[in-house]
Order: C-alpha cells, then sequence, then structure tokens
C-alpha cells in the first residue's frame, strides 16, 4: 500500500519559510540608504525601451520610491545606521 502525499502543513510551510521561534538568530544589521537610488540603473545602461529617455526616468522615479519605502521600513524597525556626529 502506497502512502499518499498531501499538502505539507501550513505551519510546517511557515516554520520552514520563516524559521523556529526557538532557534536563535542574531541581531538584525544595521542599514545606510543610498545617496543615489538610480546607480544601479545607471550601472546597467539605457533600457530597451522606447523612448529610451522616458523609460530612464521612469525606472528611476520606480527605484527612488523603492529606496524610499525601504528606509521607512528600516526607520520604523529601527535598522538604520547613525550618521556619526
Amino acid at each position: 500500500m502506497t502512502r499518499r502525499r498531501g499538502r505539507p502543513n501550513k505551519a510546517v510551510v511557515a516554520e520552514r519559510f520563516w524559521g523556529s521561534a526557538s532557534e536563535e538568530r542574531e541581531a538584525p544589521r544595521t542599514i545606510r540608504p543610498t545617496p543615489d537610488p538610480a546607480a544601479l540603473l545607471q550601472s546597467l545602461g539605457e533600457p530597451p525601451l522606447v523612448p529610451q529617455a522616458t523609460a530612464h526616468n521612469t525606472l528611476a522615479v520606480v527605484y527612488g520610491e523603492a529606496v524610499r519605502a525601504a528606509t521607512a521600513l528600516a526607520a520604523a524597525n529601527g535598522l538604520l545606521e547613525q550618521a556619526p556626529e
């Protein structure tokens, strides 16, 4: 008789993904927001989209918004690197 293979338990799947609450974790590292959100985009060159100028500007705006959202999340969780005084 073969064993029936069903879907794994949701709790087991979640624990595999997030980890166990009982395991020790290292403290999260702080982050320093980039001064130039479009640096990665610029390093890749002109996008193969038409018109290129509009595509580049649109993608730069999207990257800038992503950096702002990530910075806000990090700040809300106390993960921003402190500026030297």
